[in-house]
């Protein structure tokens, strides 16, 4: 007999949300572009703000020898490299 536990955690279960009808429409059609279900879409997509969320929040320790080495990278200027320079004199596509 197989473990209950284990068959339950492959089956899907359902998640509700109310939201507006005009939020809906935007869901729907975003989907629509992607060629995905609505379903899909947010799953895909609460899904990607809910990694990206604990991943913020995630801590890493290093040893002193490797604090010192990550520090010195993290410090070190960037090698020469016009098309970084010419990116970095680009004026933001926020404020243009």
């Amino acid at each position: 007999m197989p473990n209950t536990s284990t068959v339950s955690n492959l089956k899907p279960t359902p998640l509700n949300i109310r939201i507006r009808q005009e939020q809906r429409n935007m869901i729907e059609k975003a989907a629509r572009i992607l060629d995905k279900t609505v379903s899909d879409f947010v799953r895909d997509a609460a899904l990607k703000d809910a990694e990206n969320t604990l991943l913020d929040r995630t801590s890493f320790h290093l040893e002193p020898e490797a604090w010192e080495l990550f520090n010195k990278a993290l410090n070190t200027p960037p090698a020469e490299n016009a098309g970084l320079r010419n990116l970095m004199l680009r004026k933001p596509v926020w404020e243009k």
